[in-house]
């Protein structure tokens, strides 16, 4: 992100640079086994192959499951009738690179989005992290909103949240579960999940899922605003995410 302020309080902010991803997870399901014998992704009904493999093409195959379905608790999901690989992974990727904000005034914030997802196939969940402080230039950085508040024309503050926003303006969007909440469950993290409601503290959960599974798309909600006595300059940051699987 990068700010520009002139010797009135005007403002340039342009956008996300940096993404940190957790190295992919490598942790595996059980397996049911005893002296003799071990069950490892097989399947149990009148026909099925996990492999249907040929020089182009690779399928996995069942037929007449014996047991079909999904059951979950809080924090866990298994599903039943499906030939689903054992080895977890956890995946964020930021759909957008810059974030612009325009030029700032004492008089109205300024407001941007950008978007990112986390895939996730763990078992007990994930949380993002935003690590990186307020945009800042040279000694001086935007006041992080510390406490959940509303936007304050005229007030310093540098705040987001991961929900549909209608003040300062209509912008920003719901964490989007994909294709519904039966099947994924990521979350705004609570301080970051209130509409017209703004907060940034370096190193905040901004978004959770208490059951890694599926795919789930944010919208971080930006806005910012400048006092008359907002130090002047050009100023930038590189925001830093750091998705991490919960066990």
């Amino acid at each position: 992100m990068s700010f520009k302020k002139f010797s009135r309080p005007l403002i340039i902010l342009a956008g996300i640079g940096i993404l940190v991803l957790l190295p992919r997870v490598m942790a595996y399901a059980q397996t049911s086994a005893s002296t003799s014998y071990k069950t490892n992704e097989y399947y149990f009904g009148n026909g099925g192959e996990v492999n249907l493999n040929s020089t182009s093409y690779n399928a996995r195959g069942s037929a007449g499951g014996l047991g079909i379905g999904d059951t979950a608790s809080t924090n866990y999901t298994s599903k039943t009738g499906f030939v689903t690989p054992r080895e977890e992974y956890l995946e964020m990727v930021v759909n957008a690179s810059t974030v612009n904000l325009g030029t700032l005034s004492t008089g109205a914030a300024s407001i941007g989005t950008a978007t990112f997802y986390v895939r996730a196939y763990t078992s007990s969940g994930y949380y993002v992290k935003t690590i990186t402080g307020t945009p800042s230039s040279g000694a001086a950085s935007l006041a992080p909103m510390t406490t959940t508040a509303s936007s304050s024309p005229g007030t310093e503050q540098f705040g987001i949240n991961l929900v549909a926003n209608t003040a300062p303006a209509t912008f920003g969007a719901d964490p989007a579960p994909q294709p519904n909440s039966g099947f994924a469950f990521g979350v705004a993290a609570t301080g970051y999940g209130t509409t017209n409601q703004y907060k940034y503290n370096t190193g905040d959960t901004i978004a959770t899922a208490p059951k890694g599974i599926g795919q789930t798309n944010f919208t971080i909600s930006y806005i910012a605003n400048i006092s008359p006595i907002s130090a002047g300059g050009s100023y930038t940051v590189d925001q830093v995410l750091v998705g991490v699987a919960s066990y």
